[in-house]
């Protein structure tokens, strides 16, 4: 018993002593880890505070970087819109086809309304009309490039007039989207392929090489006031004194500008811009016509002209041939000229005498205000023979337009005066009354 009770005690002992040694050994170990773990700690919390500051700086070069972001954008939006504004032209925003490959689609258009007044010699009426020297339209363009020579295209426009300002009259104040010239109507639905070296290729329906060819105008008032002298109250009907009667013959009967062969399902094609000069020509399943047109800045001058062959058989059987041109010249002080003038020759065997006009405009443009350029014009046009051998008709106006390029708009006032004679040996007593007519209103672009 006692010699197992020695052995418990040294059992106890030798445990008591592994204790006294693993402490000894753990010590120093522990004593290490303390030391390690406050460095520790301190590193962590130095490593958090320098996390903390940089977030703090990473913050602020973000609101840096969007204030910088926000200043460029407001730059090139205004730069776009000041481009926008000197040219008249809206940029084409970019989109992708299906396979990726960037377009260049255009979306364009226009509202032009206004208020008519015309007075037959006898009554006046009010009108609310849409104005048909630009009539209100909306368009899409799209491009794609081929390579650095060729451009691909299509083209596709619809404009839509209620009321328009050359189909009102005293007998229908209100003809809404019916009668010709109201409604819609498709004006460009064009393949186009375009290239830099060889010209402009055109397919379908739209402006035929010859349209506008004798609307050649830098003035800036051809919204209100150029060439097609009918635009303004063209559907009034002209008042005979004699009979006290409307004989049916309106202001648009006598009036016509001769202005091509307008659009018209077409193929069409435009040679590249020469010094200046450039020829057109187009083929139509009854007709055709062929042009040259001619821009270039001499010195102080801007000048822009053009002349054009056509044949219109299809819009008018009787007449062969027709020639027709205009030209217009603006000097960098604002003072601008406009010269306009045509003739058709009837078929052999016709009755009818060969009808023409001359037309001319001199006009003034400057900045006055801030706000955008103001543009004044004052215009006479003469006709003869376009309805009957013994007519001549008489047209003179005057018009202001004030621009407002920051709003996409224009604000016009325009008066114009109408007179026709007809020998009595033609239409036995008829003694028409002058018309005059007012119209104002308002274009806005987008």
């Amino acid at each position: 018993m006692q010699c197992f009770r020695r052995h418990g005690l040294w059992r106890r002992a030798a445990w008591g002593l592994i204790a006294v040694g693993i402490l000894l050994i753990a010590a120093p170990v522990m004593a290490v880890d303390e030391a390690m773990l406050k460095r520790m700690e301190d590193l962590i919390q130095k490593q958090q505070a320098q996390i903390e500051a940089q977030s703090r700086a990473i913050e602020e070069l973000q609101k840096q970087v969007g204030t910088l972001s926000e200043d460029a954008v407001r730059e090139a939006t205004e730069a776009a819109k000041a481009e926008v504004a000197r040219t008249g032209a809206v940029p084409p925003d970019v989109v992708r086809n299906k396979n990726g490959d960037k377009l260049a689609l255009q979306i364009y258009g226009h509202v032009n309304r206004a208020y008519m007044w015309a007075h037959d010699g006898e009554n006046s009426d009010s009108y609310f009309v849409d104005n048909d020297s630009s009539s209100s339209r909306m368009g899409f363009l799209g491009q794609a490039k081929i390579n650095d020579d060729f451009t691909v295209g299509a083209q596709f426009e619809f404009e839509y007039q209620s009321n328009a300002s050359n189909v009102v009259n005293q007998e229908d104040q209100d003809p809404g989207d019916s009668g010709d010239g109201n409604g819609f109507d498709e004006r460009w639905v064009d393949a186009q392929l375009t290239s830099k070296r060889f010209g402009k290729l055109y397919l379908g329906k739209g402006s035929t090489a010859s349209d506008n060819i004798a609307e050649i105008d830098l003035s800036g008032t051809n919204v209100v006031l150029y060439s097609d002298a009918d635009i303004v109250s063209g559907g009034v009907l002209w008042y005979d004194d004699d009979s006290d009667s409307l004989p049916g013959v309106s202001v648009g009967d006598v009036f016509n500008n001769m202005d091509g062969l307008s659009r018209r399902n077409r193929l069409r094609y435009d040679s590249p811009n020469l010094w200046g000069f450039q020829l057109g020509g187009s083929v139509l399943s009854d007709g055709g016509d062929v042009t040259l047109r001619y821009a270039a800045k001499l010195g102080g001058f801007k000048l822009a002209a053009g002349v054009g062959y056509a044949n219109p058989q299809a819009q008018t059987p009787d007449i062969d041939h027709q020639f027709s041109g205009s030209a217009s010249v603006l000097h960098d002080s604002g003072l601008n000229l406009t010269l306009a003038g045509g003739t058709q020759d009837f078929e052999d065997g016709s009755d009818r005498n060969d009808p023409w006009y001359v037309y001319t405009k001199i006009g003034f443009r400057r900045q006055f205000f801030g706000f955008g350029e103001t543009r004044i014009g004052a215009d006479y046009a003469r006709h003869e023979k376009i309805r009957a051998n013994g007519d001549e008709a008489t047209a003179a106006g005057f018009g202001i337009v004030q621009d407002f390029p920051k709003w996409g708009s224009e604000y016009y006032l325009a008066y114009r005066w109408h007179d026709l004679d007809r020998e009595a040996s033609e239409f036995d007593d008829t003694d028409f009354e002058n018309v005059n007519s007012i119209m104002s209103g308002v274009r806005i672009k987008f």
